[in-house]
């Protein structure tokens, strides 16, 4: 996790509504790995990334190899893919001006030198992917934009930041939190506080963590929701730059364009956190408490 907040604002946010399709069109590249060679998780964990600020790249888990540990890297500012042999970075492949498909050529050459079969690089995803360019042989790029990538990246390290300080904040809670991952379906960062046991489809959670511009907002954005995800009427006003969202998703949102509107970035997020994870949390602890 990062150390401390990196200011943010050298690109405006409506002017990165389309700079996550690169690293999320790469990313997808170690969720083909997750998938084919981890051993699955009941909630799919197996597939998310750690993300890594002292480097600025996010990291698979582990797979054994022949004695070996394996694990492959994504560094979006660059758009470079690493892959990781027992802690140790290795052979590495620019993207820039390579289309996606070069990437799943060295991912599959390097499973191959572990003597791995990289057949299952191919499957399909569970999930319907975003649609970009770089899907359709778009080369990449990283650049035009160096600005935004940068950005990009302060806005992960940034997150990662202050997730992770809910993890430790909610730490008593039992079953308690998630460890901070990035999901490549998604490709949000985030935790989520489950607070009964249970199946993790049913059982009662909070989840908190940052998005990428869709179709509720055209730019980044915080976000809280209560688990199960029906909607809750009569709530309190919000007193941090926040607001709830209804459509299609319900919970509390904060765009990265108020973050910035506030003097004090960093206090600004940690207000929006603490104030809606301890609204949500209340009202499904309520909740439990009717139901017994």
């Amino acid at each position: 996790m990062g150390s401390a907040w990196k200011p943010l604002g050298a690109v405006a946010p409506k002017k990165l509504a389309r700079i996550h399709e690169q690293p999320y069109q790469l990313a997808q590249w170690l969720g083909r790995f997750a998938r084919g060679y981890l051993t699955p998780a009941d909630d799919d964990s197996h597939t998310s990334f750690v993300w890594h600020s002292e480097n600025g790249a996010m990291a698979t888990n582990e797979a054994s190899f022949g004695g070996k540990k394996v694990a492959f890297a994504f560094y979006p500012r660059d758009l470079i893919l690493s892959v990781i042999i027992d802690g140790v970075i290795g052979d590495e492949i620019a993207m820039h001006g390579r289309r996606d498909r070069d990437a799943g050529v060295w991912m599959a050459g390097v499973l191959e030198a572990h003597g791995a079969d990289p057949v299952k690089l191919h499957d399909a995803a569970p999930y319907a992917l975003l649609k970009t360019p770089y899907a359709q042989d778009a080369p990449y790029d990283a650049k035009t934009d160096v600005a935004g990538l940068s950005e990009l990246a302060r806005y992960l390290d940034n997150a990662s930041l202050v997730l992770n300080e809910i993890v430790a904040a909610y730490g008593h809670v039992r079953p308690g939190p998630a460890p901070v991952r990035l999901w490549p379906h998604h490709f949000d960062i985030a935790t989520i506080i489950t607070l009964e046991d249970g199946a993790f489809e049913t059982a009662r959670a909070v989840g908190a963590g940052l998005a990428i511009p869709d179709k509720l907002h055209k730019e980044f954005y915080f976000y809280t929701y209560p688990w199960p995800r029906n909607e809750r009427k009569n709530l309190p006003p919000l007193r941090s730059n926040c607001s709830y969202q209804y459509d299609g998703f319900f919970g509390a949102v904060q765009t990265m364009s108020s973050v910035l509107a506030q003097g004090d970035q960093v206090g600004a997020v940690r207000e929006f956190f603490d104030e809606t994870v301890t609204l949500f949390m209340d009202l499904l602890r309520e909740e439990m408490a009717g139901r017994r």
